[in-house]
């Protein structure tokens, strides 16, 4: 698993079209104002179907961003994805707290 700044993800998502995958319950466009992102660049997914999905599906999220409300969740998950599938993934270093504080 890759750990990846904020700033790094942000670029990495205006720049190359990489999506951030929220795993947290909280809808996307609630995110997006949070972070004060334009809409599309961060997608949610449910930490559990991703653990379980075929191959097939799991390699929708190849190259990723996975954010969760900590980081543990995410790094998790990836270790997961490439354990499992050879999927890589990075992981938003401490997760949205990092960004915006403890507001969950």
């Amino acid at each position: 698993m890759q750990e990846i700044r904020f700033e790094e993800a942000i670029e990495a998502a205006r720049k190359n079209g990489t999506k951030i995958v929220w795993l947290g319950s909280e809808p996307v466009d609630y995110i997006n104002s949070l972070l004060e992102l334009e809409a599309g660049i961060i997608k949610a997914a449910n930490p559990m179907e991703m653990l379980n999905a075929p191959k097939e599906e799991a390699l929708e999220y190849q190259g990723t961003i996975l954010m969760c409300y900590h980081g543990n969740t995410s790094a998790f998950v990836s270790e997961m994805l490439k354990d499992k599938h050879g999927v890589e993934t990075f992981n938003l270093k401490g997760g949205i707290t990092s960004v915006v504080g403890e507001i969950f």
